[in-house]
């Protein structure tokens, strides 16, 4: 084979010291990684311009580092998270970790349990959002937050809105709470409403005590977004809540968190733990995640026929690949084990918290040859970052009975000979 000269002849240059030319890895050597870069000359983003992994519907390829990147359901679900950096390992796989550019924000992250939206401007987080539009079709998502704040009793307050919005063409829309909290026996509660940026809002004369979990709720059905909440149930809106605020909202929509502060102050005006903030515990979605989402890899070219072990990251995903000497690639993804000029890989998940990461590609080390000298072998192989030796091995001939072992022979018999040196 013409690849057994090539290595054999790079092999004995670099043995014998004839070039440092001759020990470089050749082009068509099939290492090549996907979703990370730690060489440029062979590794590849999975959102690189000129290698562009092909993604399916409801997946989003997002940046991590300028050198590393993955994919991840094109859904809004977290636990609230730290912002904005990471706390955990890069390759954990899992959703909400080293997700630096996942979130975009304004004004500051306050550490705690979940996220603090501000009470008033810039003493929190204002507001957030996913740096991506979510969901392809219908949906239901719900966001889970508790209204806070300090109040004097027996003062009626006036304050700002808290809301999960949905960003359409020229307007929002959203439910949430706020315009008003008053005491009563002793604790407060907050006025409940729902509001269209355009055609106004509707309050509603229902109050939900301070400090109490509130689950807000926007729904897409057949392109008409409506919005709701419920106190007791995290599934479905309560029925006699649930408005129809826009139609014809067709593909992803942009959706996100934010207190308003456009309400004026009041007259005397409020002190400044007396603001209503809100603390977000979780957003999930209900229905209209995408049951599966993959990334796959364009075809990877080696140069000639190569033995190819291919690697997924996580673990915990489905890795399928195929492979032929010839193009087009076969239609079905079997696994197949053998030397192939074209491969193709492709990772797969049906969980929401698992982040897809790495894809690689690496030649499976076979010997070439063995070396023996001085009664001692050792042996060449190929691998990804080059040529490999393993030895010395001490071997031991005679009449005896042997057994070849990974390391050497093993003989019973004390007699030994020379049979000399040379390629075998």
């Amino acid at each position: 084979m013409g690849w057994m000269g090539n290595w054999l002849g790079n092999w004995m240059g670099s043995w014998f010291g004839l070039g440092q030319q001759q020990q470089q890895q050749p082009d068509a050597a099939p290492y090549t990684r996907y979703g990370r870069v730690l060489k440029r000359a062979r590794d590849k983003l999975f959102a690189d311009s000129d290698a562009r992994c092909e993604i399916s519907p409801g997946a989003v390829i997002l940046s991590r580092t300028a050198t590393d990147d993955y994919v991840r359901m094109r859904i809004p679900d977290t636990y609230c998270p730290p912002l904005p950096q990471p706390n955990s390992p890069m390759d954990s796989g899992v959703a909400d970790e080293a997700e630096p550019n996942r979130w975009q924000y304004g004004g500051q992250y306050v550490p705690g349990s979940g996220w603090l939206i501000s009470g008033a401007p810039g003493s929190a987080i204002d507001w957030v959002r996913p740096s991506y539009g979510c969901y392809e079709g219908n949906f239901l998502t719900r966001v889970t937050v508790r209204p806070t704040g300090s109040f004097q009793y027996p003062i009626y307050y006036i304050t700002d809105y808290f809301g999960l919005f949905v960003v359409l063409d020229n307007s929002i829309g959203g439910v949430g709470f706020g315009g008003a909290v008053r005491p009563s026996e002793g604790t407060f509660a907050v006025n409940m409403l729902l509001w269209h940026s355009v055609t106004g809002g509707r309050a509603y004369n229902v109050w939900v005590d301070l400090n109490t979990p509130v689950h807000l709720f926007i729904r897409r059905a057949g392109g008409t977004i409506s919005v709701g909440w419920s106190v007791t149930n995290p599934n479905a809106p309560d029925a006699n809540t649930e408005i129809e605020i826009a139609y014809g909202v067709l593909g992803p929509v942009q959706l996100r968190l934010a207190k308003d502060f456009y309400l004026p102050e009041t007259q005397p005006p409020q002190p400044p733990t007396s603001r209503i903030s809100a603390v977000v515990t979780e957003w999930r979605t209900i229905s209209g995640a995408p049951s599966s989402i993959s990334v796959t890899t364009p075809v990877l070219d080696v140069g000639q026929p190569w033995r190819v072990v291919v690697q997924g990251l996580p673990s915990a995903a489905q890795l399928v690949w195929r492979a032929s000497n010839d193009l087009p690639l076969p239609d079905y993804w079997d696994n197949p084990v053998g030397e192939y000029r074209y491969w193709q890989a492709r990772l797969r998940t049906s969980s929401s918290n698992v982040l897809l990461e790495r894809i690689e590609f690496l030649p499976d080390a076979f010997p070439l040859l063995l070396w023996r000298r001085f009664r001692s072998y050792w042996q060449l192989f190929e691998t990804g970052e080059g040529r490999l030796t393993k030895g010395p091995f001490r071997t031991v001939f005679g009449s005896g009975n042997q057994r070849r072992t990974q390391d050497g022979w093993i003989q019973q018999s004390d007699e030994e000979r020379n049979i000399g040196d040379g390629w075998l």
